[in-house]
């Protein structure tokens, strides 16, 4: 059966080879067309042909996104499920690399189908197009929606990569309120009659005063960060309205719930303090920390090692906020990340042209190679699929 295994991943392997040149170019056309969430036209429906063209069974505007999508083949368990993003962020496009997380998850899907086909076993691979996991976008976390709607019922497990400047399959996230603070005051001539006015935009920044100083009373792992989306129209007009955006995020559930009330506390006193009336609604679906399954992480380990990848201590190690994270609630999963480039940092012009170059094409199809393979793992293995339930279980009861 060792051999068989074997015999399988090389299959699943050149499978992904063979379609190389066209994960490629699709790599390089979704990064050259970068679209914002629930945007995504284009990209979701290169990816979609791309899929359908090889056997899959396509489903557009899953769970009433139109940009997104579930692509599947074959029948039966277990389920192996790859998790496509490919939005991009304003102004900086493809500034972290979803132009290749998407692609990865078309090719692994690829592999594993042709590595069932080949080897006679049953068993349904899928591909979900997950948009919006960006935060930038008006109610992002198309995951969440996914999650909510129960599109991943009857999943044995949820797969995916990320690039980045190193390589691990086991990384900490952080749970993530986004908030949007809207303050209104009164408007007067700045100049002649300034004591009739209320000024909004002193209350919004007053707010990030409060915060600033809020901060080293927070607990470790506690991050606020934000800007001003609005905040007045001329010099010589006291504002009326003034917009805050911001980001809350912690370790966990419990922390993020305490740490939202402070910063809400700051907003509601700056409000006080300058007259001005302040609402506050999340402009943005919240996001969960990440459970990484500890079984899916190992063998995902091993096949990466097995391609010729350094991987890093698997102790995982602090990071962003990703939709990822509910998935990990209702299914067990693993979201890898794979060196792309050393000392680049995401968000950042630097890592979208980073994300164009011949490294990072070979980083995602390294990690499509070890996604599939993976996916073999759990189709030929038994007790793995047990130990991966039983982890599951007992981190989610």
């Amino acid at each position: 059966m060792k051999r068989d295994r074997q015999w399988l991943k090389e299959v699943a392997a050149l499978a992904v080879e063979e379609v190389r040149p066209r994960l490629e170019r699709l790599c390089r056309l979704i990064h050259a067309n970068p679209e914002l969430g629930f945007r995504e036209s284009r990209a979701s429906a290169w990816l979609t042909e791309f899929l359908a063209e090889r056997g899959f069974e396509v489903e557009s505007g899953l769970c009433g996104m139109p940009t997104s999508f579930r692509a599947s083949w074959g029948r039966g368990a277990p389920c192996v499920a790859f998790l496509a993003e490919y939005d991009a962020l304003p102004e900086v496009g493809h500034a972290c690399g979803h132009n290749l997380v998407g692609t990865a998850s078309a090719g692994a899907a690829v592999g594993l189908a042709r590595a069932l086909e080949q080897g006679g076993l049953e068993g349904t691979v899928c591909v979900f197009g997950c948009p919006a996991e960006e935060g930038a976008v008006e109610g992002a976390g198309g995951k969440v929606v996914l999650v909510e709607q129960g599109a991943f019922s009857g999943v044995d497990a949820a797969l995916m990569f990320h690039p980045a400047a190193y390589t691990a399959v086991a990384v900490a996230t952080t749970s993530r309120e986004a908030l949007e603070f809207a303050f209104r005051g009164k408007a007067a001539h700045a100049a002649g009659a300034a004591w009739e006015g209320i000024n909004a935009l002193e209350a919004a920044i007053q707010t990030f005063n409060a915060i600033n100083a809020l901060r080293q009373h927070l607990p470790d792992g506690v991050r606020v960060h934000g800007i001003i989306t609005r905040g007045g129209a001329a010099p010589n007009v006291v504002p009326e309205y003034a917009e805050v955006r911001l980001y809350v995020r912690a370790p966990d559930q419990t922390l993020l719930a305490q740490a939202v009330e402070r910063v809400k506390a700051c907003a509601r006193g700056a409000a006080m303090a300058t007259g001005a009336q302040v609402s506050v609604r999340p402009f943005a679906r919240p996001y969960q920390s990440l459970l990484t399954n500890r079984p899916l992480a190992e063998a995902l380990l091993e096949n990466l090692r097995a391609l010729g990848a350094s991987v890093e201590d698997p102790t995982p190690r602090a990071a962003g906020s990703t939709d990822m994270g509910n998935v990990s609630r209702v299914v067990p999963a693993v979201h890898a990340y794979v060196q792309m480039v050393a000392g680049c940092v995401p968000h950042t012009p630097e890592f979208a042209a980073a994300a164009n170059s011949p490294r990072a094409l070979k980083a995602a199809v390294l990690a499509a190679k070890a996604l599939a393979m993976t996916g073999v793992d759990l189709a030929v293995d038994p007790e793995l699929r047990t130990q991966v339930k039983a982890a599951f279980d007992a981190s989610c009861p």
